[in-house]
């Protein structure tokens, strides 16, 4: 294991897209060694704080812990783990932060887990609202380099997301390269069923999957989405599922040249945490 993993950083040479911001970038070093009320001050007094349950359906409803001292709470009791955050892509706009990176075993170095967040930061800087997921094992990297943007990003998932809420599946497929890498959460309220996170590979295999999914009532939205080069973190929601409800997802997905996806890792979760 390298000098490099060893240190208590959060973000390495690796990193990509946009600097961490300070705030999320000493959370990271300060949980990782167990600072547990550094670790808290970098959020603010009346933070929403929304993980994962842990050893759940990856898709079940988020933990929430409310204002700064229920977070120190939460620490405490989460105690120092054998794991630590290494952030490998990161953009930001205004005060919305999006990142994607892995959790490494502190012993090995071996990465464990794939993770994505939403930070939301206040004018003092500090985190308003963290949404987090993590998925097991690992999803397939991103490929690296900050390149040009071979197109925007929210058009490619305008048009895909068009297409599938409205069933045309082909359409869909479309948006994405012959060689895609398409991982996605558990299934819900579709013709797919489980509770493991699933994986597709090449077109012909999403197409598939998206037949076997079927045309749904409900659709998505997006409230933020950011881009550097062919790389485009996205939040959004779901919504009109057929009990009122509604859920929460965040997207990572890498451009192809010719501007299709070539990388899709998706997170999602009911019910929804909503943006500040």
């Amino acid at each position: 294991m390298s000098e490099e993993f060893r240190s208590p950083v959060a973000t390495s040479s690796r990193l990509f897209g946009d600097p961490l911001p300070d705030a999320l970038a000493a959370y990271y070093v300060d949980l990782d060694a167990g600072r547990f009320r550094d670790a808290a001050r970098h959020f603010s007094d009346d933070v929403v704080y929304a993980i994962p349950p842990a050893g759940e359906i990856e898709t079940n409803p988020r933990v929430v812990h409310r204002g700064r001292d229920a977070l120190i709470a939460w620490f405490g009791r989460r105690g120092v783990t054998a794991s630590a955050h290494e952030v490998l892509l990161c953009v930001r706009e205004g005060s919305s932060c999006l990142l994607e990176g892995v959790s490494r075993d502190t012993t090995t170095g071996r990465a464990t887990a794939s993770f994505v967040a939403s930070a939301q930061l206040g004018g003092d800087g500090r985190v308003t609202r963290y949404l987090t997921y993590l998925c097991t094992p690992p999803a397939d990297r991103a490929p690296t380099g900050d390149g040009p943007a071979p197109a925007a990003a929210s058009d490619v998932l305008h048009d895909y997301f068009s297409a599938l809420d409205t069933g045309n599946f082909a359409a869909a497929v479309d948006r994405f390269s012959d060689d895609v890498m398409y991982s996605h959460p558990p299934y819900r309220h579709t013709g797919l069923d489980g509770n493991d996170r699933v994986v597709f590979r090449g077109r012909d295999e999403l197409l598939a999957a998206f037949r076997a999914r079927g045309a749904q009532s409900f659709d998505h939205t997006i409230l933020a989405s950011i881009q550097r080069g062919p790389h485009c973190l996205v939040e959004g929601v779901v919504q009109g599922l057929a009990d009122g409800g509604g859920g929460s997802f965040i997207s990572s997905l890498t451009l192809d040249d010719r501007g299709r996806i070539r990388r899709y890792l998706s997170f999602y979760c009911e019910p929804g945490v909503p943006r500040a």
